[in-house]
């Protein structure tokens, strides 16, 4: 059962919800008084509550049993170029899906779309209407778009070795990376449609950053994006079967 995102603490018992979630709990699931829901806050808890009350403002949840679920210690995040016909949108969507804690949005070389004031807050409104898709209680941090340099320098700042899944690259595949690092946070980085500039890639050889080939086919980037991801979530997992 899908849950609503709801804002709470592990010492609530009762709380009201207003607004856009109220719509969808009454409005389009069409609850009534004394059903149980299921709800996260986007921090680790996840909570069953009964509907104790409902108005034509608001609804009232009496919650009767909250979990918190701990998140693992190793993390996963990926750096992708915005693309064109809403599919960073899906980027945002199966990823969060997948279990990604972070995502850096970014702007190429060859980048089809640039930023907008509203870009930040579509991409949240996606990750929480996936999180309570899959019951995932934790929505993953979403950095505010920037160029590639700057992107880089965020990805390392914050403790991820950053991975380029390339065109150029086809011998070294990301499987036989992840093999041989078992420990360390990664962050994936898709480009845009077109690919990398040649000045792009001098920046990675700058760097000392690795790149990796995800496979024999050529695929568009929100594809590569949710193969990559696919494969670090497989690779972490045989590591610890309890990764989450």
């Amino acid at each position: 059962m899908p849950s609503f995102y709801v804002n709470f603490t592990q010492t609530d018992k009762v709380i009201d919800v207003y607004e856009e979630e109220f719509h969808h709990i009454h409005r389009v699931f069409r609850h009534k008084d004394g059903d149980l829901i299921n709800i996260v806050n986007g921090f680790g808890l996840y909570a069953t509550a009964e509907i104790t009350n409902i108005n034509k403002k608001y609804l009232r949840l009496n919650i009767k049993n909250v979990e918190y679920k701990k998140k693992s210690a190793r993390k996963i995040a990926c750096a992708f170029s915005l693309l064109k016909n809403k599919n960073d949108l899906l980027v945002i969507e199966k990823l969060t899906e997948l279990g990604v804690n972070e995502f850096f949005p970014m702007q190429t070389r060859y980048s089809v779309r640039q930023s907008k004031e509203t870009t930040n807050e579509k991409f949240e409104k996606i990750a929480i209407s996936a999180i309570k898709q899959c019951d995932n209680p934790y929505l993953p941090d979403i950095n505010n778009v920037s160029n590639l340099d700057v992107t880089l320098s965020k990805i390392i700042a914050k403790g991820y070795i950053p991975i380029i899944a390339s065109e150029r690259e086809n011998e070294l595949f990301l499987s036989e990376l992840l093999s041989e690092n078992q420990e360390n946070d990664f962050c994936m980085v898709i480009g845009p449609e077109g690919g990398f500039s040649d000045e792009e890639f001098e920046l990675f050889y700058e760097l000392n950053i690795k790149q990796v080939s995800i496979g024999n086919h050529i695929l568009r980037a929100e594809t590569a994006a949710i193969s990559a991801i696919s494969q670090l979530v497989f690779a972490y997992l045989k590591n610890d079967k309890y990764w989450f």
